[in-house]
């Protein structure tokens, strides 16, 4: 079977992996930098976090795949060739990649992951594809997931079958919704080929881990007055201890303690009268 590719002298769908990105609070961001008059930073910023991060998602030069960012939401399509399982790899590797790479910097993602026709260029991005994409994250990612809509996930479940241990086996988990989420934080173990050696190799690891976990401590304290807000950190938190758990079950100072994540009440004192 021929790559097809989007072609921009003559737009037509074509079968595709699609992502759709969209960064947690970006909307609360702009409103408090511009009342608070540092917008021109905060665009700064954003501009260079999203710019050197997104190198982890342009598609090689053996790529057909195409990616187009604007403000806070960013959209990835790679037309299939064959079954479609190297494209969703990709997906899977190179997305969760630009995931965490954020949440070190302290910008949370939530996304959708869908199948079928797409097309892009510098001027559009067309097709139910994306909007398959678009309504599973807007609708359904609900917290800082990115997660596989059904027909994905179906898709994804017969690739799985193909092997006695599948590689995307550890890309992805299974959220207690039971919706299908990439598991960013496996990415850490990407770093293995800059190491000289193993003690080098978990050193980076515990690190990374740290850092993530700082960041959600940050975004919890910020939000704690934000319920709404703050629970969606919540559910960071505890993806965060569950890896940790899952990975590093020695390595306790990697986890986030459960006295952040509960919200008790308290009596009525004198000064809060």
């Amino acid at each position: 079977m021929n790559m097809q590719k989007y072609d921009k002298d003559n737009p037509k769908l074509v079968n595709s992996m699609v992502c759709a990105i969209d960064i947690l609070g970006f909307s609360q961001m702009i409103s408090d930098s511009c009342r608070d008059r540092y917008g021109d930073q905060l665009l700064k910023d954003i501009n260079y976090l999203i710019n050197k991060n997104k190198q982890c998602v342009v598609p090689n030069k053996y790529s057909q795949g195409n990616i187009k960012i604007y403000t806070d939401n960013m959209i990835i399509g790679y037309p299939i060739k064959d079954d479609g399982e190297a494209e969703l790899n990709e997906i899977l590797d190179n997305v969760s990649e630009y995931q965490f790479n954020l949440s070190l910097e302290g910008l949370f993602v939530r996304g959708g992951v869908s199948v079928g026709d797409f097309y892009i260029n510098e001027d559009i991005v067309f097709g139910p594809a994306l909007l398959d994409a678009h309504n599973t994250e807007s609708k359904l990612a609900c917290y800082p997931r990115i997660i596989l809509d059904d027909k994905t996930v179906k898709r994804l479940k017969k690739y799985i079958n193909y092997y006695d241990v599948a590689p995307q086996y550890n890309k992805i988990l299974i959220d207690s919704d039971g919706q299908w989420f990439l598991n960013y934080l496996n990415t850490i173990f990407k770093y293995y080929r800059e190491c000289n050696n193993e003690y080098e190799f978990e050193r980076i690891q515990l690190e990374l881990l740290l850092r993530h976990k700082v960041k959600i401590e940050e975004m919890l304290e910020i939000n704690k007055k934000n319920i709404r807000v703050w629970d969606k950190y919540v559910w960071t938190a505890n993806y965060h201890n569950y890896f940790c758990d899952l990975n590093f079950p020695n390595e306790k100072q990697l986890k986030i303690s459960r006295k952040s994540l509960l919200s008790w009440p308290s009596q009525v004192l004198s000064d809060d009268l």
